[in-house]
């Protein structure tokens, strides 16, 4: 991930609580824990794409840190975190 870059994409597989199939329905929701802070509720767009794989895309805002967790909530769920470390765009390359 590119710190402080908009129009990026992190996503997560969602497995059943229950029995462990792909969840592909539901309210997905993602919390933003960036540089070791307060986790906040994420201001970006969050979608099913398929086979339980959901993507969310942060805010610029939201990538402008060191260290960025992104934790997935779904009530079928289990929950998952996506750690990543943005780092800032290097000459050559594309947005």
């Amino acid at each position: 991930m590119k710190k402080n870059v908009a129009s990026q994409v992190i996503a997560a597989q969602m497995n059943s609580k229950t029995d462990g199939s792909a969840v592909t329905s539901g309210t997905t929701t993602v919390y933003v824990t960036g540089d070791n802070g307060t986790q906040v509720t994420g201001g970006g767009t969050v979608a099913h794409k398929g086979q339980g794989s959901w993507s969310y895309a942060p805010s610029q805002a939201e990538t402008n840190y060191d260290h960025v967790a992104f934790t997935f909530i779904n009530t079928s769920a289990v929950g998952v975190t996506v750690q990543t470390y943005p780092t800032f765009p290097q000459t050559g390359d594309k947005d």
